[in-house]
């Protein structure tokens, strides 16, 4: 059985729910605790795809300003990353060029996956699949989208894997 590591950034605005996101995936836990990320937070999953072990090392990245100088060093080697938005709040649609730009500054050869968080927030939603789709088409190397909910597990999984079998076929 062949063996492959992916370096997998988890990117986008404060309290968008990268945190869960990869929570969710690697100890399918959820906690409505906010602890804002300070610097890097590194998990590790393993799965196994079409013969092949995988070992996605994800690296959940902080979001505030003042972090950035350090993101450079956290980029470099990546093969991809989820750009998490908050589904309940636009204005979390409208950076995700500003680190899909900053990402590819540090590393060429990347993929994305635009991720739609806080589906479960039904009566709360204010971007539309219309607005995901528009978003994907303007993002250079954008494979496409995908809702999930952090709090149910809908889809968290599903997105790390099209991401990754996108890195793999490419």
């Amino acid at each position: 059985m062949d063996k492959l590591t992916f370096k997998i950034l988890l990117l986008g605005d404060r309290a968008t729910g990268k945190t869960s996101v990869v929570r969710r995936f690697v100890h399918e836990k959820f906690s409505k605790e906010y602890l804002e990320t300070v610097g890097m937070e590194p998990y590790n999953q393993y799965e196994t795809i079409d013969d092949t072990e995988i070992r996605f090392s994800v690296w959940d990245i902080a979001a505030r300003e003042n972090f950035k100088p350090l993101r450079s060093f956290f980029y470099k080697g990546a093969k991809g990353a989820l750009i998490v938005v908050d589904l309940s709040r636009k204005e979390t649609l409208q950076n995700v060029s500003k680190w899909v730009q900053e990402a590819l500054s540090f590393s060429k050869k990347q993929v994305f996956v635009l991720v739609g968080n806080k589906m479960d927030l039904v009566d709360q939603i204010h971007i539309t699949d219309d607005e995901l789709q528009e978003a994907v088409d303007m993002l250079p190397q954008c494979i496409g989208y995908i809702k999930t909910s952090a709090l149910t597990g809908d889809n968290i999984r599903e997105a790390f894997l099209k991401l990754v079998k996108n890195i793999l076929n490419s």
